[in-house]
């Protein structure tokens, strides 16, 4: 039986997946900045995305919100697998996601492990590793996070 920190632990990143889900699927990036932190570090397997600022973060976002219109997903499905306290204002959790168009699913579902951290009075997510290829489109939106993208200033 679930101890009632490992059920709160839960309920946080639940919380926070519904948030973030709803905000990427509706385009709503103050929603999702909301609860995600910069700087963090992502990753897929093609590697670490340094996402340093806020303008980082908007990259990612935009470019996964144009991915997940542009395969015509209607419903972002995403289940806690585990969460845990690592410390009284740290959580590591792992979700699967699965993204569906009308009930058919458009990809296999695939792993996600996140560190949730409380930072002023909010939980959010300050880390993510993402089970997914290189090629693939998701990963290349979160890819567009990495600072190393970031325009040049002009001058």
């Amino acid at each position: 039986m679930p101890t009632d920190a490992q059920i709160a632990a839960k309920d946080i990143a639940e919380a926070l997946l519904e948030t973030t889900g709803n905000a990427l699927m509706s385009g709503d990036f103050d929603a999702f900045a909301a609860v995600f932190h910069a700087p963090q570090v992502m990753a897929t397997m093609a590697g670490p995305v340094h996402m340093e600022t806020v303008d980082d973060m908007r990259r990612a976002f935009d470019g996964m919100h144009e991915h997940l219109t542009a395969m015509g997903v209607t419903h972002m499905y995403r289940t806690v697998v585990a969460a845990e306290f690592k410390a009284p204002s740290m959580i590591e959790s792992t979700h699967v996601t699965e993204l569906l168009q009308d009930g058919k699913r458009l990809n296999e579902p695939y792993p996600v492990f996140s560190v949730l951290k409380m930072i002023d009075g909010n939980w959010k997510v300050t880390g993510g590793e993402y089970a997914l290829e290189a090629s693939n489109g998701q990963a290349l939106a979160i890819s567009r996070a990495d600072a190393s993208h970031r325009p040049e200033p002009t001058n």
